[in-house]
């Protein structure tokens, strides 16, 4: 099995349109799996294609015997490739104080910081791609996060920097005329706020990465209520139904109402997949995977859609 790849942007990165986010794996979301399954999956995901990998610091975030704060998914990818990851991409996120509340910290400090902490953890001389993790409007505007980051990779620190954001427009587009060189942002078959601002990417050469294909699991046709969800073993749906069970109840009622929800679950995934895919100036989907038999099905979707091109 190969996957399909795509320019990204200008950064004369080839990435697979399939790409493998560490979130779950980090097990900020879901139990952990074991390292030893975890970084086997890894590896396996690189042998069927992916080469591209998304994590952040804050990923898996858990204390250390010092007290001090780490990243299960950095750690996790360092040991499965390390010095032998020539043949991937890995994009890091930086500046965010925990996985769920978007607050950050992006003063120069701080990323710099972060950016000496995911080299170690990634066992990395060089940061492939890195990112400020969901900075405000007010950050974007101020530039001062990425003038950091343009430092860091004038000196070598980093390839290619930009931002990563949910679906807020008006802040994707605010940095558009920054020195950015990749952005991540969300988009998926419910969430299209931000399909002007990839156009506007793709005029300026900024290679886009898209995050949440799922939307972080309501897409999966997995969950047709809120009694299926499952809040036992999942941080995240924890989290929002005690913060705001109005919002978990409409999501699951605005994708029954999707025509493409009436149909088979894998259906449904192949469908968000293609939906994201058929965006020009979209290089790759990132999905949280935890199974070989997730990557596996994934791929599939992705290779399906390359050959109906043809």
């Amino acid at each position: 099995m190969k996957s399909a790849y795509r320019k990204l942007g200008r950064t004369g990165f080839d990435v697979s349109t399939l790409g493998f986010g560490t979130w779950q794996l980090g097990g900020g979301r879901w139990k952990p799996v074991s390292e030893e399954e975890a970084v086997q999956l890894l590896r396996i995901s690189r042998d069927l294609g992916v080469n591209i990998f998304d994590a952040a610091v804050v990923y898996g975030q858990y204390s250390d015997m010092n007290g001090s704060l780490q990243s299960r998914s950095q750690e996790l990818l360092g040991k499965a490739f390390g010095p032998n990851a020539d043949d991937i991409f890995i994009c890091t996120k930086i500046g965010q104080y925990d996985e769920y509340s978007h607050r950050g910290n992006f003063g120069a400090h701080r990323l710099v910081e972060h950016v000496r902490q995911s080299l170690r953890r990634l066992r990395a001389d060089v940061l492939d791609i890195c990112l400020i993790h969901a900075p405000s409007l007010w950050e974007v505007r101020s530039g001062l996060a990425i003038e950091v980051l343009k430092t860091l990779q004038a000196i070598g620190w980093i390839r290619a920097i930009g931002y990563s954001f949910e679906t807020d427009p008006q802040v994707v587009l605010a940095s558009l005329t920054q020195p950015v060189d990749v952005i991540m942002l969300q988009y998926n078959l419910l969430d299209h706020q931000c399909e002007d601002a990839i156009d506007e990417a793709a005029d300026r050469g900024i290679g886009v990465l898209v995050g949440g294909p799922f939307k972080r699991g309501y897409l999966t046709g997995r969950y047709a209520s809120v009694a299926d969800l499952p809040i036992e073993e999942d941080d995240y749906w924890r989290w929002n139904l005690r913060r705001n069970p109005q919002k978990v109840s409409a999501t699951l009622e605005a994708v029954a109402s999707l025509p493409e929800h009436a149909c088979e679950p894998t259906d449904l995934r192949g469908r968000a997949l293609h939906h994201i895919l058929r965006k020009p100036g979209v290089a790759s989907a990132i999905v949280g995977h935890r199974t070989t038999a997730e990557v596996a099905e994934n791929m599939n979707h992705v290779l399906a859609f390359d050959g109906t091109k043809k």
